[in-house]
């Protein structure tokens, strides 16, 4: 036998050291320096091989022994010794090899033998068959022994000798044998004297055996006689047990129908309240529909008594505006007529009258002034003999007056052009002027037709409008009743809940609440990982087997299935962790059920085959709750077979027959039943998810509608503003059009003006012309200081004619005022009254569209606004009606429901006073059933 390896982690100074190996089977040697770790070494193989001074070490001890270098501390410490076995020092069969181990920590000291764990005891008697003995140290030589050894006296020679030799060994049994002889003289002793007693003791009793003999003959006397009186009370005690079991049987009957009774009572109470609670939130919703009602009623009472006083003003604007308009047509028509008369007048009598006279007098003042400047010309030819003595004086100043007149004459041409340049450009603006009025007219008349088609378009977006915002409201109201719908599937749901939490423990309650958040946290697949609750995987084949079933799973219905243990020590760790609560888990790779063989018999039926469903992935999970549980059709049955098949027997009432023997049952209050709050809970959690589901929805809808609504609002508003603008637009093209017809009517009248001057002076440059002629004529004539005969003559006539033509032009002076006063007195009537007239009128009914009044205008618009008024109005009247009719309908769902919830409160309270009645029954057939106990 000899060490072939030795194994160190964190003892001492060896923080992790690998296996040191191999060591050899005869000497070996451990050099290195100072502090290297020899002696640790050393100390390692006594610490395993339980030398005296590691045998029993206290903690502060096994503390030293723990390494204590850099890094995190060390909490435990081992070493393992690998021996070669091969000449079978030590006594195990098979094992060429010994591998022994020692653990140490704070609180622990631990041995393993082949990697098992082993006792300490068992450990030193292993060591002491192979010579490694508490009592003989010395089969390790510590440092200094030898020393030691050469120095000692002879006597510590010979008792360390003997020590090594092992005879101190018999030394110490030889002393223990006679301590122990020394013990059993004294018992020898005591035995001694216990003989001497029992022979005393036994004389006496030889006496008191002829007693008992004669006590024993009269005891069976005796008993013969208490057997005969004790038959006859047994008897009698039958008859009254056989009364009382069927009394009490009856009392069982009774209180079997009382607890029905009462749980058809407690159900019948629920579903009232229940029912109550349903219509109290009915009512509680249609209060609130009603007062909503009442407000729209009055809203709606509202718009239709502004709307039909709005409608009553209208037709009085429109009767009033009929009626103005009407009458400005009749005068607008008589304006016209008096226009046309006085125009006629004007063109066919006054104004012929005023042009002759005009023309005449303008024809006859050209002639006097024509026979004026003759005369003065003749005149002045006369002075000119005069004047200037000799011909080229005469002649210079002739030529500087023809340049005179020629520069007045260029002047008035120059004049002339002028007037007819304007005159050519006030005829092209009137052109253009025309045109673009004629443009805008035309414009006017399309952007009409558009205003026309706009507020067709705004009309029917408007009824859009208005449609989509009654159907939003009924949506409105639609979402409202389900939003108070799934408040009650919500609280349904927070009861079930509640219900299901009180069947179970606080902390598997908060087990399973936590456990919904890790899952989701840790991302478990749920169905391949995560399973959830047992009751959750299976389902019922009948309700009947309900009370069954709970009683065979019991609180193994709340237990946690998952695919692995690594998936349950995950969970669990996170539990623990953040002390969320406790659960059980059944990890399906961990579980184990034997065949299990069902008793063929038609009394009893397997369970899980029988009573339930479920998936088969949680088969092993079914089988580990229900593999070894039975369905009996009674207690007597399920007795006989619980015990014969080493199974559970559970009949349809929840009597269940363990297989250890115990026999659990009685009443089952199904209230309290598990797998009812489970299902409870599963119903609301169902409906209060579809309820939602539907709730969404609704909201999305609603959130549609409230977008088309929107749009519908926003596209209306954009036609109204496009309106606006279309008419401000209109409004401005009206504008531009009366200015240019005031242009127009101003450049025609600048028009007539110029055409009126440019004959005045043509006839002026005409008579410029007359002059400069009569002047060239005379230049170069003779000088002489009176006129030929010729002259003479002429100037004679010219004379004469200058006196007619005056005479003449004072009588036409007074023709010409006459027809002058009556033009303008004409034309002053025609513009500043009648025309004037004619455009106020027109000023007054100027509509936005072409050809149309304003009057004509006002009236259509003000029709349009009744008949837009009248559908508001007519709308408004059918919503107040609708108002009014579904105000009739909710007050009377409101007075049946007033009338249903007092008919259900009056119920209710005749249950309850059935129920305390029954509970009364119950406890007084209870006291009885106990007093017949009792007996």
């Amino acid at each position: 036998m000899h060490i072939k390896s030795i194994t160190l982690s964190n003892f001492r100074s060896f923080k992790q050291q690998p296996e040191i190996h191999p060591f050899s089977s005869e000497m070996n040697c451990v050099v290195g320096r100072n502090g290297a770790g020899k002696s640790n070494l050393f100390d390692a193989v006594q610490f395993v091989l339980c030398c005296p001074k590691f045998w029993s070490l206290r903690p502060e001890e096994r503390q030293s022994l723990l390494h204590e270098g850099s890094g995190s501390a060390a909490v435990n410490a081992f070493v393992e010794i690998v021996f070669d076995n091969s000449d079978n020092r030590f006594s195990l069969e098979n094992s060429d090899e010994v591998v022994l181990r020692r653990t140490i920590g704070h609180k622990k000291d631990e041995f393993f033998l082949q990697r098992k764990r082993a006792t300490k005891n068992e450990i030193m008697s292993l060591l002491e068959g192979a010579g490694f003995s508490k009592s003989n140290p010395y089969f390790i030589v510590q440092q200094g022994k030898v020393n030691a050894l050469c120095t000692m006296s002879d006597e510590e020679r010979l008792h360390l000798l003997k020590e090594v030799a092992g005879t101190t060994v018999y030394d110490e049994k030889k002393e223990e044998s006679l301590a122990k002889m020394e013990e059993n003289k004294a018992s020898i002793e005591k035995i001694t004297e216990t003989l001497e007693y029992m022979e005393q003791r036994l004389d006496e009793l030889r006496g008191e055996k002829e007693e008992l003999n004669q006590y024993q003959k009269l005891d069976r006397e005796r008993r013969a006689v208490e057997y005969t009186l004790y038959d006859k009370e047994l008897r009698r005690a039958r008859e009254a047990l056989d009364e009382i079991e069927h009394q009490r049987n009856e009392e069982v009957d009774k209180l079997s129908n009382l607890h029905e009774e009462v749980r058809n009572i407690h159900d019948r109470i629920l579903s009232v309240q229940a029912n109550l609670k349903t219509k109290t939130n009915s009512l509680r919703r249609n209060t609130m529909y009603l007062k909503t009602l009442e407000k729209d009623k009055t809203a709606s009472m509202t718009l239709r008594t502004r709307l039909e006083l709005e409608v009553k003003e209208l037709e009085e604007q429109l009767l009033q505006g009929g009626e103005l308009m009407a009458s400005n047509k009749r005068e607008l028509k008589k304006l016209n007529q008096d226009i046309a008369e006085a125009e006629k007048e004007l063109e066919e009598t006054i104004q012929p009258a005023y042009d002759e006279a005009k023309a005449t007098m303008t024809r006859m003042t050209h002639e006097r002034d024509e026979a004026r400047k003759q005369m003065e010309g003749l005149y002045a030819k006369q002075g000119r003999g005069r004047q200037f003595r000799t011909k080229k004086q005469r002649d210079v100043h002739l030529q500087a007056q023809i340049e005179e007149l020629r520069l007045a004459k260029s002047e008035k041409e120059e004049m002339l052009h002028e007037k007819q340049d304007k005159l050519s450009n006030l005829r092209k603006s009137l052109a253009t002027e025309s045109k673009e009025s004629e443009q805008k007219r035309n414009d006017l008349q399309e952007k009409s037709k558009v205003l026309q088609d706009l507020k067709q378009a705004i009309d029917e977006k408007r009824k859009t409008r208005n449609e989509m915002a009654d159907a939003r409201k009924a949506q409105w109201k639609s979402l409202t009743d389900l939003s108070d719908k799934v408040s009650e599937a919500r609280e349904s749901s927070r009861k079930a809940l509640y219900d299901m939490r009180k069947s179970m423990p606080r902390a598997t309650s908060m087990g399973l609440d936590a456990l919904k958040h890790i899952v989701m946290q840790e991302k478990l697949a749920v169905g391949v990982q995560y399973f959830g609750l047992v009751v959750e995987n299976f389902e019922l084949t009948d309700p009947k087997y309900q009370t069954a079933v709970e009683v065979a799973a019991q609180n193994s219905l709340f237990h946690i299935i998952v695919d692995t243990d690594t998936t349950a020590a995950k969970l669990m760790n996170r539990l623990e962790r953040e002390r969320l609560g406790r659960v059980t888990f059944l990890p399906l790779n961990q579980l184990k059920v034997d065949n299990v063989r069902y008793p063929d018999s038609a009394d009893v039926a397997p369970l899980m085959e029988q009573c339930i469903t479920f998936d088969p992935a949680v088969r092993r999970a079914m089988e580990h709750v229900f593999a070894r549980k039975l369905l009996a059709r009674s207690v007597d049955v399920a007795s006989t077979w619980s015990g014969r098949s080493n199974m559970d027997a559970i009949t349809l009432d929840g009597d269940l027959c363990s297989r250890r023997g115990a026999l659990t049952g009685g009443f089952v209050d199904v209230n309290k039943s598990r797998l009812r709050a489970h299902q409870d809970l599963q119903r609301a959690e169902r409906a209060l998810k579809h309820l939602e589901v539907e709730q969404r929805e609704m909201k999305e809808k609603s959130t549609v509608a409230d977008q088309q609504v929107s749009n519908a609002m926003a596209e209306v508003q954009r036609l109204e503003a496009k309106h606006a603008n279309l008419i401000h637009l209109m409004s401005r093209i009206e504008d531009d059009v009366k200015k240019l017809e005031k242009a127009t009517e101003r450049h025609t009248k600048q028009i007539k003006q110029i055409e009126e001057d440019i004959p005045s002076t043509e006839v002026q440059i005409t008579s410029l012309d007359g002059q400069i002629h009569r002047l060239q004529e005379e230049m170069g004539t003779e000088l002489t200081k009176t006129l030929s005969e010729e002259e003479q003559a002429l100037l004679e006539e010219l004379k004469g004619t200058q006196a007619r033509l005056d005479s003449e032009i004072d009588h036409h002076n007074q023709v010409l005022e006459e027809a002058t006063i009556k033009r303008q007195k004409l034309q002053s009537h025609l513009e500043d009254n009648l025309i004037m007239r004619r455009n106020e009128l027109t000023e007054t009914s100027s509509g936005s569209r072409p050809g149309e009044s304003a009057a004509s205008t006002m009236l259509a618009k003000t029709k349009e606004d009744l008949e837009y008024k009248k559908r508001e109005l007519e709308e408004a009247t059918q919503s107040a009606e609708e108002v009014e009719e579904q105000l009739s309908e909710v007050k009377n769902t409101d007075d049946i429901l007033r009338a249903d919830i007092s008919s259900i409160k009056n119920e209710l309270d005749k249950l309850k006073t059935q129920d305390a009645k029954y509970n009364k029954e119950l406890e007084e057939a209870q006291q009885d059933q106990e007093k017949l106990l009792n007996k």
